[in-house]
């Protein structure tokens, strides 16, 4: 388990987590995607922005299949990647690390 801050994770770590989607909608969905971009901090809000390449959940990871996912990374595609804001993330996040 990590904080919700900017040294949640770097480059190519796995994090999992629940993100609460829309507006006032209450519905929260849970997420696991591999860190592809530098956590960056949004002038303005001072909202932390996390983008991921989404992971499927519904789908049983062993370890060297998250290993070639972290090594072939730059053949992701990039409709996958999303981007999140780390005070939107509900719940404790976890941070899995690859390297």
């Amino acid at each position: 388990m990590v904080p919700k801050t900017k040294s949640c994770g770097s480059l190519g770590d796995f994090l999992i987590f629940r993100y609460v989607l829309g507006v006032g909608s209450g519905s929260r969905a849970q997420r696991m995607g591999m860190i592809v971009r530098p956590i960056i901090k949004l002038p303005g809000t001072g909202h932390y922005l996390l983008t991921v390449v989404k992971v499927p959940l519904d789908k049983t990871f062993s370890s060297e299949d998250l290993i070639n996912l972290y090594k072939n990374r730059s053949t992701l595609p990039t409709d996958n990647y999303r981007t999140y804001i780390l005070n939107k993330i509900y719940g404790p996040l976890f941070r899995l690390r690859v390297k």
